[in-house]
């Protein structure tokens, strides 16, 4: 009779075995977890880190556009007029006549070599139709005493540029004012300049008694005080002080029919300068205003 063979060793060895292998893939497994968990987090480190950077150079590109913005409009106005436009000089103290009418015929040389007035096609290139708008606007002034005696008026008023100057002057001003933004601060300057000089070779000056009524339209009309609304801050705010030098010039002359009271003008224009960020000339406006504003004590 046969042995009964004892299988409980090859059981336990077999118990073991599989206990052994269940514990290696449990391990493994954790391994693993703690593995991907490791690269998960630090995936999420240099994803925050990444995140991070793009921000910092996000703030640092829009820093240094700031800073170009600033000045671009210099640079431009340098480039169209030439470095002595962003000199701090009173505008009355112009550097000259002929240096002044060269300015002025580079300003118009400018705007011919722009794509978008080229698409108008103009006769005579923008110095011509430049003439011809002073000459209109000269005989077709507003009215600025009685302007709200009728609707009918007061209409007019508001509608004077367009019905003076036609539709398609209307759309090059305005096209003008809208591309041209960097350089228009430099380019009232020097106008002033030019139309404050004693004479020269250059047509094209509006005489102090019309600039004296445009400057009384838009301080003292509604229609004038409307057509500077509907402009940007910065334009209205530059038209306004200059209004207060022509007004000056004229009072200086004995010459102020419309009776335009230019003490409170002066006062509001000086606070709005002093907040109105990127004005080349900042300081200088603000002296001239405070020279005279003791000239003209409220």
């Amino acid at each position: 009779m046969n042995k009964e063979r004892n299988y409980q060793p090859v059981l336990v060895v077999l118990v073991l075995i599989v206990i052994g292998v269940a514990a290696w893939n449990l391990f493994t497994d954790w391994q693993v977890r703690r593995t991907e968990t490791a690269r998960q987090q630090e995936g999420q480190e240099w994803r925050q880190r990444a995140e991070a950077l793009s921000k910092k150079v996000a703030e640092l590109e829009t820093e240094l556009k700031n800073v170009q913005d600033e000045k671009a409009p210099e640079d431009k106005a340098a480039e169209v007029f030439g470095p002595a436009v962003t000199a701090g000089a009173s505008p009355d103290k112009a550097s000259g006549v002929e240096s002044n009418e060269r300015q002025i015929i580079a300003f118009f040389n400018y705007l011919d070599g722009r794509d978008y007035v080229k698409a108008y096609a103009l006769e005579g290139g923008t110095y011509a139709q430049y003439t011809a708008a002073v000459a209109e606007l000269s005989a077709s002034l507003p009215k600025v005493a009685g302007e709200t005696e009728s609707l009918y008026t007061t209409l007019k008023n508001v509608s004077h540029f367009f019905r003076v100057l036609g539709k398609k002057r209307t759309e090059l001003m305005a096209d003008i004012l809208k591309n041209e933004q960097e350089i228009l601060e430099p380019a009232m300057r020097v106008f002033y300049q030019w139309f404050t000089a004693p004479a020269g070779k250059l047509q094209g000056k509006p005489s102090l008694p019309v600039m004296y009524e445009y400057a009384s339209y838009f301080m003292h009309t509604l229609g004038g005080r409307s057509y500077l609304m509907r402009r940007d801050s910065k334009l209205r705010l530059l038209t306004t002080y200059y209004c207060i030098l022509v007004l000056d010039r004229a009072n200086e002359s004995g010459m102020n029919p419309n009776g335009v009271d230019i003490r409170p003008i002066i006062a509001s224009t000086a606070n709005d300068i002093r907040s109105q960020k990127g004005l080349i000339h900042q300081k200088a406006y603000l002296a001239e205003l405070s020279r005279l504003a003791d000239k003209y004590p409220m």
